[in-house]
């Protein structure tokens, strides 16, 4: 069964459009999120604090955007497995998998605790 290991076509160009799609829309939301909340008091700090900045939706604004690539690297193995399967090129899906998969282990670990307010 032929791998096409080393040929680049159509569907590691899609790969790498995807996970860069992918990519920018979960550090996006994080930076969204990241602004959103940049103002709001340490916990502890204020009374007054509104409803954005209340720990519940600072956890909800800090996990959607490791959620939102995670998703994608899931998406990315399970369309690598369907390629491998059809005999198509399959190497392209594989490495956006595993580079969705790194960074959301990044993202998680930098943007969580600082958005959750622990940083």
């Amino acid at each position: 069964m032929p791998d096409n290991l080393g040929r680049v076509d159509d569907d590691v160009r899609t790969a790498v459009r995807y996970a860069a799609l992918v990519a920018v829309i979960g550090i996006g939301f994080l930076a969204a999120a990241a602004l959103l909340t940049g103002d709001c008091p340490a916990p502890g700090e204020s009374v007054e604090a509104t409803v954005r900045c209340a720990v519940p939706v600072r956890l909800t604004f800090a996990a959607v955007g490791p959620v939102i690539l995670f998703g994608g690297a899931v998406g990315a193995f399970v369309r690598t497995y369907r390629l491998w399967r059809a005999e198509r090129t399959w190497w392209g899906w594989q490495g956006a998998g595993w580079f969705l998969l790194t960074v959301t282990l990044l993202v998680a670990t930098i943007g969580l605790p600082l958005l959750a307010g622990a940083g």
